[in-house]
């Protein structure tokens, strides 16, 4: 191998191969590495399902307010992009 950097690379790699306390280590530090990650990306997603909760309750209030006003049900599922199902039920808790 005549790339210097990628040598003393690879030698490192055969080093640590070799050692046993420290290929505990190393695979200790990327459990740790994999963990964090799953852990970022599992608030990521418990994130995003918080905003589209948060959205889809924001959408059955208006739903609720335009009820309330009278608006028909087809025009208040237009207007928030819930179903009919949806507005039906709220229609029938509101009475």
């Amino acid at each position: 191998m005549r790339d210097p950097v990628m040598r003393r690379a690879f030698d490192e790699w055969e080093d640590l191969s070799r050692d046993e306390k420290k290929w505990v280590e190393y695979e200790s530090r990327r459990k740790a590495i994999l963990d964090e990650m799953a852990a970022v990306r599992e608030a990521e997603i418990r994130q995003q399902k918080a905003r589209e909760e948060g959205l889809v309750e924001g959408k059955l209030l208006v739903a609720k307010e335009m009820l309330a006003e009278g608006e028909s049900p087809e025009r208040i599922a237009k207007l928030t992009k819930l179903s009919l199902e949806e507005i039906e039920k709220l229609k029938q808790q509101l009475h």
